[in-house]
């Protein structure tokens, strides 16, 4: 796993399969809501990165709405339920897949950086 913290734009992207990311392999893009993009590869459905724009700010919030997620087609979300409430996505994000809200799980940024390592 890569974490990849910027602090002036307070975005944070998370890669949690370096060889799939390298790879040319086709990669699926679902904004689960603005700012907050989930990266999976197409043909095996693992997650390969997140990125989530305004990430301190967001994890400071007791509730996120995930309208993205609501948007999706019901086929997209049956094939990323297992991966948004399974590790490692988990790991960054709690969400209630009936409601479309949620909240990024609370861990430090040196919590955060010893999980990479």
């Amino acid at each position: 796993m890569i974490l990849d913290y910027d602090e002036e734009g307070d975005i944070l992207e998370v890669i949690f399969d370096e060889r799939l990311h390298r790879a040319e392999v086709e990669k699926a893009a679902y904004r689960l809501r603005d700012g907050f993009m989930l990266f999976v590869a197409a043909d095996s459905m693992k997650p390969v990165q997140l990125t989530i724009v305004n990430y301190c700010r967001l994890a400071e919030l007791p509730v996120v709405p995930f309208d993205g997620w609501q948007k999706l087609k019901k086929a997209a979300k049956k094939q990323l339920l297992p991966i948004v409430t399974s590790p490692p996505v988990s790991t960054f994000l709690k969400l209630d897949a009936q409601t479309g809200y949620g909240h990024l799980t609370s861990i430090a940024m040196p919590e955060m950086f010893s999980l990479a390592a």
